[in-house]
């Protein structure tokens, strides 16, 4: 793990949207928070790709919870943590179903970030989402006090 500079006043990230994407581009998995049975909330790490527009894009098992609870309540809610920049980007959003001709616009970047995932591809049942963001804030934590943006959506 790299050693922050935490000296007082040293002047975080606060990142551009295309700043944003780059780094995002150099993450490989997030954590997806869904509205279970009985109000309970469901976690789960997946692998991501995301869009210049900065929607993320998963795919998943249809009998996964996640997709259950997503097809139940598409409000959503996405971490990418980065322990060693320790940076994270929280986000609020709706996530949909999309259809394989859907996903084809997203396709080449997903699977060119995320090798490890073509060979999930044709497994009958998976499906890919697309989660478009509500809210989102980006910390960086590597400085004092902690530099917090509020990312435009």
């Amino acid at each position: 793990m790299k050693t922050q500079d935490m000296t007082p006043g040293r002047q975080g990230l606060k990142p551009t949207k295309e700043q944003l994407y780059e780094w995002l581009d150099k993450q490989v998995l997030c954590v997806i928070a869904t509205n279970g049975d009985g109000g309970y909330p469901n976690a789960a790490t997946v692998g991501f790709s995301q869009t210049r527009a900065l929607q993320f894009v998963i795919i998943t098992d249809k009998d996964s919870r996640k997709a259950k609870n997503i097809t139940a309540n598409k409000q959503v809610a996405v971490t990418v943590t980065n322990e060693n920049d320790r940076y994270t980007l929280q986000l609020e959003g709706e996530a949909r179903q999309l259809t394989w001709d859907e996903f084809d616009q997203f396709s080449e970047h997903h699977y060119a970030k995320l090798p490890f995932s073509l060979p999930f591809k044709d497994i009958p049942g998976q499906t890919p989402f697309l989660i478009t963001p509500t809210h989102m804030r980006f910390s960086d934590v590597s400085v004092r006090p902690w530099e917090l943006t509020e990312v435009p959506v």
